[in-house]
């Protein structure tokens, strides 16, 4: 469901995907090839959420934005994620249930699932923990098979969204 906010639309693409089951509010920007799952909720109704190239917001995440929210090219916002008031880099992996709150996440990271993340991480760092620590450094092979699920889900959500 797309819904204004005020005077505040969302702006989606016309080769995003976005699943009629879930919920845009406000001001949203949903960039091409971006694809939003089942029950993910994007609510913008303080400041801007941009949805980058190519990203997946999958089933049940909630994004939020009491400060402007970036979700670089190519990222995964895994199922129950949660992203509150963050940027996040290309080609990043925010674990299952994951939770990140007002940081700056660089490009290639892995959030793992279930950590709860409030300071910045940079570049390449694979985070985890309560709170979150940068515990190593992401490997080639995880940046590319991180974008090769990207790719997949992607697909998957074409199929998905065909109505007979």
């Amino acid at each position: 469901m797309i819904r204004k906010f005020g005077e505040k639309y969302p702006k989606i693409s016309k080769f995003a995907i976005v699943d009629e089951n879930a919920l845009i509010i406000g001001d949203v920007f949903i960039d091409d090839f971006a694809n939003i799952w089942p029950h993910a909720l994007l609510r913008a109704t303080d400041e801007k959420i941009f949805i980058g190239k190519k990203s997946a917001v999958l089933d049940k995440s909630f994004i939020e934005s009491p400060e402007e929210v970036r979700v670089g090219e190519g990222s995964i916002i895994s199922h129950g994620a949660i992203i509150h008031g963050s940027k996040i880099g290309k080609n990043v992996l925010v674990g299952i249930g994951a939770i990140v709150l007002e940081a700056e996440i660089g490009d290639n990271c892995i959030i793992a699932s279930g950590s709860v993340v409030k300071e910045d991480a940079e570049k390449n760092s694979f985070v985890a923990g309560v709170p979150g620590k940068v515990i190593r450094e992401v490997t080639i092979e995880e940046i590319e098979k991180n974008k090769r699920i990207c790719e997949e889900m992607y697909n998957k959500a074409k199929l998905l969204n065909e109505h007979d």
